[in-house]
């Protein structure tokens, strides 16, 4: 049970970023964007991976599929994410590519992982919680461009989660997250100094708030948190309990914003948590 408290705390801080990527990501590059949260989060994470020593537990196999799940993962799916969100909003962005939920579960059944009753109707219920919580009228404005880019992001990120499993087999997820991390930073960084250094030149300070926010706390304290919950409970369970991460988006927006909370917020938001619990009572 308390793998589950890892991954929910990692969707609680997961849940801050549409909501900081729509507000000070405007006018920055999505590749930009994401070379500065690799960067925050390696910054946080690389001193506690060296002084645990995790890197002596590395081999060759592990190494490559990190960096394989990195480049497909946080490396295309969040750029595109990012992208989805400024193009098309917050609400439809987080839907369609949350349906990486079901593409990790059907990649990691590939890969030998078995997923039982529970867990498939815990994922439906889930998502369905997912598309009433965020359902709305800011539906009419979204662009199609947008939801492509979100569709990449949920491709991207379900191969991405699955591929990692056998990976906690062989590394601690520490130091598969530093790889990961220094992955995304190293691929993308040329991109975003070729083609996006308008935006690098001009938004020092919103760039700064996006890196802490959502780099430093969402893919330092939150990549690790999930990569654990991962190596303990399985892809499955965990990319279902990240469904949270919507919903508690959409409350947290709410309540910055001072907007009232609605009916069908609270009705999402039980819909994922029974989701979430039933998949809990089916042994791992």
């Amino acid at each position: 049970m308390l793998s589950y408290v890892y991954v929910v705390l990692a969707a609680l801080l997961w849940s801050f970023n549409p909501a900081v990527i729509q507000r000070f990501g405007r006018g920055l590059g999505a590749i930009t964007i994401t070379v500065f949260r690799a960067a925050a989060a390696l910054i946080l994470l690389a001193p506690l991976a060296i002084l645990k020593n995790a890197q002596n537990f590395l081999n060759t196999h592990a190494i490559l599929l990190a960096v394989a799940s990195a480049v497909i993962g946080p490396a295309i799916g969040d750029a595109a994410y990012a992208k989805a969100i400024q193009l098309a909003g917050g609400s439809l962005a987080v839907i369609v590519s949350y349906t990486y939920m079901f593409v990790a579960q059907a990649f990691a059944t590939l890969l030998g992982e078995v997923i039982g009753i529970a867990t498939g109707v815990g994922s439906a219920l889930a998502f369905l919680g997912i598309v009433i919580a965020l359902s709305g009228k800011d539906f009419g404005k979204a662009k199609l461009r947008g939801i492509l880019y979100a569709a990449i992001a949920s491709i991207s990120w379900g191969i991405g989660s699955a591929i990692i499993k056998p990976v906690t087999a062989l590394a601690d997820p520490l130091v598969i997250a530093v790889i990961r991390l220094a992955t995304v930073l190293t691929t993308l960084l040329p991109i975003a100094i070729a083609f996006e250094r308008k935006g690098l030149e001009n938004g020092h300070w919103n760039l700064a708030i996006v890196s802490i926010t959502t780099g430093a706390l969402g893919w330092g304290i939150g990549m690790y948190l999930f990569l654990y919950s991962i190596a303990l409970i399985g892809v499955s369970k965990t990319v279902l309990a990240t469904a949270l991460t919507p919903v508690l988006s959409q409350l947290i927006i709410r309540l910055i914003t001072k907007d009232k909370v609605r009916l069908r917020n609270i009705a999402g938001a039980i819909l994922v948590a029974t989701g979430i619990a039933i998949s809990a009572h089916q042994p791992a």
